[in-house]
């Protein structure tokens, strides 16, 4: 993971410029500043701008260590799931690969819970079969695969 402390590192990580989502007063505090301009990338999110998505995708997929960093990545889940529609099958992989990779770690990090939410909303055809093989050793990654299987099981027989 690496990590990312400011807007200009977080721009060099991404080959971005994300100067466009800062709104309100320049903040000077650089954390402050970052967590900021990522609200305002979930708000466009949420309202379809398809650079947002991109943007939330990118830093859900690679990762990287930020200020208030659960905090951001549950929030851009959140903003993706109710955007489902505008994410590519490239992207959902992604994020389904994520998650996964996120589930089979020996501590589950809080914004697993807001992944999962997410990639349930996906068509049970794109999660890999490679989902029932996770091995889950955190009670709360078992808990929360066991929902992503239950769901899967779920929606593939209301077809």
């Amino acid at each position: 993971m690496i990590p990312i402390a400011n807007l200009d590192e977080l721009e060099e990580f991404l080959g971005e410029k994300l100067q466009q989502f800062e709104a309100g007063p320049p903040i000077a505090h650089p954390g402050l500043r970052l967590s900021q301009l990522c609200r305002q990338v979930a708000l466009e999110s949420r309202n379809g701008n398809a650079t947002a998505v991109r943007i939330a995708v990118l830093i859900l997929t690679k990762d990287p260590a930020m200020p208030f960093g659960k905090r951001i990545k549950s929030g851009f889940a959140r903003a993706l799931k109710q955007g489902v529609e505008l994410l590519s099958e490239v992207q959902r992989r992604g994020l389904t690969a994520k998650t996964v990779a996120l589930l089979e770690l020996e501590f589950c990090p809080r914004e697993t819970e807001d992944y999962c939410k997410l990639i349930k909303q996906f068509d049970p055809a794109e999660l890999p079969a490679r989902i029932d093989e996770v091995r889950a050793t955190d009670a709360k990654s078992r808990m929360l695969l066991q929902g992503l299987i239950a769901e899967g099981a779920r929606r593939a027989s209301r077809r």
